[in-house]
């Protein structure tokens, strides 16, 4: 368009000048450019006469690379400097998540400070203490104007709420003991749970209330639950029992021996079950009568008369 409009020799000798640096800059940049090459040629043509030395402007050769193997070679120069820099960003998040759960406070307390209530938020926008106003009376009136003393306005003090939960109820712990005195006719292990805490024949100091002890002989076992009182001393008296098959030479009536006296039947007799330590009586009115201790071994008692 300068061309065009150019009117005198050395205006259009200017404008093709600056015209033909511009267009060889261009190719420079991009030597694939057609429309940059074919204006280039229509310049050069309008103007056979001038030569190319009256251009100043001298075009370097351009590089045999494609502007994509630039482009990757730049990148490849940058490549290092940016793992340097994703690695650095990694270890600073790394350590402020190990710092942060170091001391999980550490979150906590800028949201406690957000969350925490400022004075100035409390505070009234508006003053709540009355201003004196002044009056100004005319001149021509001689009445003086009592003087107008401003009432002050107390500020509401600032409540705070202070709930009390009420106290727990205190635990009761029984304090209270009884005693237990526990006898057997043969020596017997007192357990309370697992735990081994005596033998008979013992005296215990129980807490009161209802009690569950194991007594054991050898194989035998047997629990027994025991009412303590407190302040008070029980009696009990264990026995194991075995259970036996009694016979008699020619016959017998057979008796439990005790404060009790307590008969058996007449032998023979099958299945009887007896106290170990009690004492079997045999009793025949044609013979004197025959005692037998029971215990823990016997399956099976035979009396012959005489």
């Amino acid at each position: 368009m300068l061309l065009e409009q150019s009117g005198t020799q050395d205006e259009r000798k200017k404008y093709r000048r600056a015209a033909e640096i511009i267009l060889l800059k261009t190719l420079h940049l991009d030597p694939e450019n057609a429309g940059a090459r074919a204006l280039l040629q229509s310049v050069r043509a309008s103007a056979p006469e001038q030569s190319r030395e009256d251009v100043p402007f001298i075009v370097t050769p351009t590089r045999t690379g494609s502007p994509q193997k630039d482009v990757k070679r730049k990148f490849r120069l940058k490549l290092p400097f940016m793992l340097i820099a994703m690695l650095a960003a990694g270890g600073g998040i790394l350590r402020i998540a190990y710092s942060h759960r170091l001391n999980p406070n550490a979150l906590a307390a800028p949201a406690a400070q957000k969350a925490r209530p400022r004075e100035s938020d409390f505070r009234p926008a508006l003053s709540l203490t009355p201003q004196p106003v002044p009056v100004s009376s005319p001149v021509s009136s001689n009445v003086p104007t009592p003087a107008t003393n401003p009432v002050p306005v107390p500020t509401p003090a600032r409540q705070v709420l202070v709930v009390r939960a009420p106290a727990p109820p205190p635990i009761a712990i029984s304090t209270a003991v009884g005693k237990l005195a526990v006898s057997s006719p043969i020596p017997a292990e007192i357990y309370a749970g697992d735990r081994y805490i005596g033998s008979t024949p013992t005296t215990l100091e129980l807490p009161a209330g209802r009690q569950t002890l194991e007594y054991r002989h050898g194989d035998l076992r047997t629990a027994v639950n025991h009412e303590i009182r407190s302040d008070e001393t029980a009696t009990l008296t264990i026995t194991f029992s075995v259970t036996l098959q009694i016979n008699a030479k020619p016959w017998a009536q057979v008796f439990l021996d005790g404060a009790q006296r307590r008969p058996l039947g007449q032998t023979p007799l099958s299945d009887i079950s007896v106290p170990i330590g009690g004492v079997l009586v045999f009793e025949n009115p044609n013979f004197p009568a025959k005692s037998h201790r029971i215990t823990e071994k016997d399956t099976a008692i035979q009396v012959n008369f005489p």
